[in-house]
Order: C-alpha cells, then structure tokens, then sequence
C-alpha cells in the first residue's frame, strides 16, 4: 500500500473512536445503572461527563500536537484508549467507572487534531492544505462510526453485558497504534517560540461556531427522533433507530458528491445547500402534528382518524414525515461535515492545525450539548414541531453564515497584515 493512502488509513483509524464512544455509551446506561444502583440522574453522566470533555480537551490535544509532535500525541491518545478500556471493564465501582470514562475521553480527543496535522504536513494538497478526498475519507469514517456506535453496543451489549462496550476499545486502540506506529512518520514541530494559548483567526471561530450550529439540528432529530417514535408512535427500539439511519447513511453515500460540487460550484455554494436542507428538514418536521391513534393530537375521527392541519394522517404517514427529516438532513450532513471541515485548514494557521482540527472537533459537542439540553426542555410526545422550530432558528443562522463566512484566505496577502 501507498504511503498516501497508508497514513490517512491510520488516521480515520484512530479518529473514530470518539464519536465512536459517544454513541456507544447509551446502549450500555440502563445495564451500568442496573448494576451500580445509582439511577437515572447518576448514569447519564457516563455521557455527558463525555460531552463536556469533547468540547474542553481537542484544542488542548491539538496545541500538544502543534507543540511536541501529533505523531507523540496521536500514539499516546490511543494508549489511553487501550488502557481505559480495559480497566473500565473491569471497574469494581460507579465512581471509578466515570473517572476511567473522563480518562477515555481525552485520549479519544487526541488522535483527530493530531492525525489532521500529520496529513497537513505529509500530504499537503495542490494549495498546501489536505487534500479534499481526504478530508472526505475522513469525514464519512466520522460519521460512520457515530452512526454505528448504537448498532455495536446493542450486539455486544445483548452478547456479553454493558462491560463489552469498553472492552471492545482495547484490540480496535491495539490495532490503531500498531499501524500509527509503523506507517505515521515524525513531523518536525516548529522550533520557535510558540504561546500555549494560539489565537485562531476570526474566520476560523466562525468556521466552528457555524459547525455547531449544524450540530445543534443534526442532534435536535437525532434525540428527539427515537424518542417520539417510541413514546408516540409506539415503535420498538430497534425500529425507532432505524429512522435516524438515513442520517448517516447518505452523508456517507454524498460525501463525494459534495467533494465534486466543490470542485465545480465552489465552497460557498454547497454551504448555502446545505443550509436549505437543513430548513427544509426543520419545516418536514412539522409535519408530524399527531400520531392519528388513539389520543394523538390530530384525529378527527375514530381511531385511527385522520389528523388536522400539519398533521401525518396517522402513524404510517408521521413516520413517513419523519423519513424524509431523516433524508434532508443526512443530504446536509454530507455537505456541511465536508465544506465546513475543509475550510478549517483554509482559514487556520499552517503551524496550529492541531489546535484547529481541535476546535472544530470541540464545536461537534457544543452543538450535541446544547441540543440535548434543548431536548429535555422542548420535547413533546405528540409532536416534533417545537423541536422543528427550534432547528428552523439554528438553520436560519447556519444560512446566514453560509451567505457571509469568508470562503477563501490568502496566506501571502496575510503575511503582510500588520
């Protein structure tokens, strides 16, 4: 195998075990509260002690990297993955069990921002910058594997108990490091001088900050999907995760239609359709007004009655409202994940592309924690329309954004700023 295609191959690698991890854990809650008698509240800190991490530790991960070498700090992340898999299977106690799952998170926020400055250096584009083939690689095994993490647990979870979920981690991270170590070379970090605090360039925060906005949609029906399927429509578990895969699934499938989109329509232009997804699935979501049973909000009739005005005609007809949610925004997805990713190398310094894959790695989290809290507040079991119109406000800014961020840098013209 190429060396080109060898490195980014260890990246992805190493890269998925964060959304990885913080997809898997909700599978394995009600079994850890089971076992530890600790209830819901307790539990659910497994994820969102995950979450707060995510958001704190990628820009500190990738100043390491920018500092001392990401080929130090991308090995060193996957051995902590190793190490606290295996000592989380085995944790005698709930209190252990959060710190191993801290411990977890920060070396699964290493390997991104690290691998991202490797390929920055080795592999640099036709401007300098990662090439976008990789940047679409990546960014499908990202979602992949976030996408996949419910589907893993559920299967080892139901084979071996909640304590797989961890485990799994150890031979995945052995792997990873094995060929870190043998097809990632050592990158010479700059000899000057460097602050332990970068100051990424204001188009740059914009880059993240739009990014978490799309995460803030992207999670809002990521929660809030399973959740009125099951509460509302009465599905099973299973059914009601399968809805949400077409969120994934075509951001896989039109990541490189998006790559050829930006090759011929430019940046600004997949951003603007990305957000016109994003609306149009915001506004799909109102569609789903009553469920049409018995006791849902938008029968006329009998059982099974037909539903008023913005309703779904009965649960067949909501859930297929919800299918089409599902379809835009994994059309969006595919778009935003790759536009937004690759106008961080645009806007970043050369030198700090640890630090700025870290951010936008962080703003991933920002936009899923703040739609969980959001989740908790807005969520109605009849309906998905106050959640459609909290997404609609979030896609009006990210269309916003699309219109005005700054698409193109010149490093030469920045040079010569005072």
């Amino acid at each position: 195998m190429a060396r080109t295609e060898r490195i980014p191959l260890a990246v992805a690698l190493g890269a998925l075990f964060n959304p990885l991890n913080s997809s898997m854990i909700a599978v394995a809650l009600a079994g850890i509260e089971a076992e530890f008698q600790v209830g819901v509240a307790a539990v659910t800190w497994l994820a969102a002690g995950f979450y707060l991490t995510a958001v704190l530790a990628p820009p500190l991960m990738g100043t390491l990297a920018d500092r001392f070498g990401p080929r130090t700090v991308f090995c060193a992340g996957l051995t902590v993955i190793a190490l606290t898999g295996a000592l989380a299977a085995a944790a005698p106690s709930f209190p252990v069990l959060v710190a191993l799952r801290l411990l977890q998170a920060f070396g699964s926020c290493a390997t991104f921002p690290s691998g991202m400055a490797i390929i920055q250096a080795v592999i640099p584009g036709a401007d300098g910058r990662p090439p976008p083939r990789i940047i679409a690689m990546i960014s499908m095994v990202l979602t992949a594997s976030a996408a996949a993490g419910p589907v893993a647990a559920g299967v080892l979870v139901s084979l071996w108990g909640w304590r797989a979920v961890f485990l799994v981690n150890v031979p995945l991270a052995v792997l990873a490091l094995v060929l870190g170590l043998r097809w990632l070379p050592a990158v010479r970090v700059a000899s000057e001088r460097r602050a332990w605090l970068p100051r990424p360039r204001p188009a740059l925060l914009a880059t993240c900050g739009l990014y978490a906005l799309v995460n803030v949609v992207f999670y809002l029906a990521f929660f809030v999907v399973p959740l009125w399927a099951q509460r509302s429509a009465g599905l099973p578990a299973l059914a009601a995760g399968l809805l949400v895969l077409p969120m994934a699934g075509l951001a896989i499938v039109m990541m490189p239609v998006a790559v050829r989109l930006v090759a011929r329509a430019g940046m600004r232009t997949v951003l603007v359709i990305s957000a016109v997804l994003l609306i149009a699935a915001s506004c799909a979501m109102f569609g789903t007004g009553g469920t049409g049973g018995p006791g849902g909000t938008g029968g006329t009739g009998g059982p099974g009655g037909t539903s008023g005005p913005g309703g779904a005609g009965g649960p067949g007809g909501a859930v297929g409202v919800v299918l089409v949610v599902t379809s835009l925004l994994g059309l969006a997805t595919a778009f935003s994940q790759f536009g937004l990713n690759s106008l961080v190398y645009v806007h970043a310094d050369r030198r700090d592309t640890g630090v700025a894959s870290g951010l936008f790695q962080a703003s991933r989290f920002v936009g899923a924690a703040a739609a969980a809290a959001a989740t908790g507040v807005l969520f109605d079991p009849a309906s998905m329309a106050a959640g459609g119109w909290a997404m609609l406000l979030a896609s009006s800014f990210v269309l916003v954004g699309a219109l005005v961020l700054p698409v193109k840098t010149s490093d030469k013209n920045l040079r010569h700023k005072p």
